[in-house]
């Protein structure tokens, strides 16, 4: 493997880590004397619960369908599909 492969995806991912700091700090300091009432804290940790569920949800789904099968008949149609038919 070349230098510059072996390089590039952590130089990429230093530079988008860099971007988004760059996007964060001045959006954080401007808010640093607002407080959130309680209710703003219920409604962030609502969203992270619902967030968290859904998500949650679709990979149960992804590893279900995967682990009984519902993928083959799929996998199975394309391969005996005619080429010449694409």
């Amino acid at each position: 493997m070349s230098a510059m492969k072996r390089y590039a995806v952590p130089a990429l991912f230093g530079i988008a880590l860099l971007l988004i700091v760059a996007a964060i700090v001045p959006m954080w300091t401007m808010t640093a004397g607002v407080t959130l009432t309680r209710e703003a804290i219920g409604y962030i940790v609502l969203m992270i619960i619902g967030c968290s569920a859904v998500g949650g949800g679709l990979m149960f789904l992804i590893f279900y369908s995967a682990r009984h099968g519902y993928d083959d008949n799929v996998r199975n149609d394309i391969d005996r599909r005619d080429p010449d038919q694409s």
